[in-house]
């Protein structure tokens, strides 16, 4: 993983990950943040599945995250996953 500089579009440092990391995180993206790529065509059922994995469940990745429900949740990932 690179950290890069948006000042000045540098890599500042090199972060090794393993072989397939699965994690979430704040990223450049405006919110909602989800670990899929937008665009990219299992960007949906890659993010619901790591969110499934780290919250033991899509009900508990909703409530952790603030959603009203599952669907909320889903349809958040789509509007995501769309853009």
């Amino acid at each position: 993983m690179s950290v890069i500089d948006t000042a000045t579009n540098m890599v500042t440092a090199t972060i090794a990950v393993g072989n397939g990391p699965i994690a979430l995180g704040v990223f450049i993206q405006p919110p909602p943040r989800f670990t899929g790529m937008p665009g990219n065509t299992n960007c949906h059922r890659q993010s619901i599945s790591v969110l499934a994995q780290q919250h033991g469940g899509l009900n508990a990745a909703a409530e952790a995250l603030g959603y009203s429900d599952v669907k909320a949740l889903q349809d958040a990932v789509l509007t995501f996953c769309r853009r």
